[in-house]
């Protein structure tokens, strides 16, 4: 193996030319090391860090989310159960007896940030670019003192672009903003100040009156954006084969022929039954028209479902030999009704895995694409919700991360926490005592 080229003021590069390693030195202490660092080197001659290949990979997993009904339900459901009923500032109480409760803040500067800016519809929007992305973006707007954060708006994770990192301080410092990628023009490109906490110093104002702040769900080996976990069904390609079913099966309805009988009719019988000079040419295909619908009619109308069809041979006495009667020939046919369903049902199955959804909160009893099994009781639904409600746990404690900023930066106090409502889904409030008994609600 070969060994890593060190280079002149404490830069190396790695072999293959793919990673840049700083060490640098306390300025106060010299012979202290601080931690080191390695940023990707990119070729790229842009300001921003490409989002995949092409720079559109963002807009690539929402044209294959838009044509996956399957998927884009699967993760409606995780956003919705991660949102709950949405999100409240409380307070900790101890009462006199000991005992711990939670006391929603309903007035003061907190709940006034909450009504201006309308954090509950943004927390909505901020899960979603979370669990589709794994990435999102909050625009952050300060006071004309630079003193408290007045405004936030959550940006579309599909616009932003990390700037190139800046090789000396190993820091992300720009968030470009378009609708235009991947080579937006000047004009159609936004250039943002990303937080940076070396600028943060409490008491005294922050220079950036307008920045963004990166909210992720931190994927390793990923130097500038995250990779959902979900994904690993799009790069397996079983995202792709439940697309193409679809498709397939229209294509197969709209140009296949759909034959079940094959008559042979001898031509004798014609011959025998009109023969000519008697009838003419006219009558005779007249006949076979009108024997050609008889027969269409009794195979396929349902009223001749069971009933028998008698046909005859002809003898011909003088040559004694036997001429073929009709013969009525039943097509197999090669494609049948569920053709490709078991690779929907199996495709299906690893998005849901994927994603992590049990398929009863999606209103399906089994796999979408296979057969349905029986309808259940209903139980089913209420413990995956409660089991996926359990595993949102490191989730939330991601997307509430913005507003414990938000609380320090404002200076409201660090007695004020924030959490989801869960929704109750028990049928009676004794039913499951364990999992209504700490809500927040239960005790506004």
């Amino acid at each position: 193996m070969s060994k890593s080229s060190l280079l002149d003021d404490g830069f190396a590069i790695t072999p293959g030319k793919t990673a840049l390693i700083t060490i640098t030195s306390d300025p106060k202490n010299p012979d202290a090391v601080k931690q080191s660092g390695a940023v990707p080197k990119e070729t790229a001659s842009n300001d921003w860090s490409a989002w995949g290949d092409d720079n559109l990979f963002p807009q690539n997993v929402l044209a294959d989310l838009e044509g996956n009904s399957i998927a884009l339900r699967a993760l409606e459901k995780r956003r919705n159960i991660h949102f709950g009923r949405g999100v409240v500032a409380y307070k900790n109480v101890i009462a006199a007896d000991g005992s711990e409760s939670r006391e929603v803040i309903t007035k003061g500067p907190v709940k006034e940030f909450f009504r201006h800016n309308q954090v509950n519809l943004q927390m909505i929007d901020l899960i979603g670019s979370l669990e589709l992305f794994a990435n999102g973006w909050i625009e952050f707007i300060q006071n004309k003192a630079k003193t408290q954060i007045n405004k936030m708006n959550v940006l579309d994770p599909a616009y932003c672009r990390h700037s190139m990192m800046d090789p000396k301080v190993l820091r992300i410092e720009k968030t470009y903003y378009s609708a235009n990628w991947p080579n937006p023009g000047t004009d159609y490109l936004a250039e943002i100040p990303t937080f940076n906490p070396a600028k943060y110093v409490p008491g005294k104002a922050y220079p950036d009156g307008k920045f963004t702040y990166p909210v992720y769900y931190r994927s390793f080996n990923k130097s500038y954006y995250s990779l959902a976990i979900w994904n690993g069904v799009r790069k397996s390609g079983w995202l792709g084969i439940a697309n193409k079913v679809p498709a397939l099966k229209s294509a197969i309805m709209a140009n296949q022929m759909t034959i079940k009988y094959h008559v042979e009719i001898p031509e004798q019988y014609f011959k025998k039954r009109y023969p000519a000079p008697d009838f003419t040419k006219e009558q005779i295909e007249a006949a076979v028209q009108r024997k050609i619908d008889e027969l269409n009619e009794f195979l396929t109308n349902v009223e001749n479902s069971g009933k028998s069809l008698v046909t005859f041979t002809y003898y011909n006495e003088t040559l004694q030999k036997e001429y073929p009667g009709w013969k009525i020939n039943v097509i197999d046919n090669k494609l049948k009704d569920d053709a490709y369903l078991p690779d929907s049902q199996a495709a299906n199955s690893e998005i849901l895995f994927a994603i992590g959804v049990d398929p009863s909160l999606i209103g399906a009893s089994s796999v979408p694409g296979g057969k349905m099994a029986g309808a259940g009781s209903g139980s089913d639904k209420r413990e995956a919700f409660w089991a996926l409600n359990a595993e949102c746990g490191p989730y939330r404690e991601v997307s509430l991360q913005p507003l414990y900023f938000i609380r320090d930066f404002n200076k409201w106090g660090d007695d004020i926490e924030f959490d989801y409502v869960v929704v109750d889904t028990s049928q009676t409030q004794d039913q499951h005592p364990t999992k209504t008994e700490k809500r927040i609600d239960s005790n506004s």
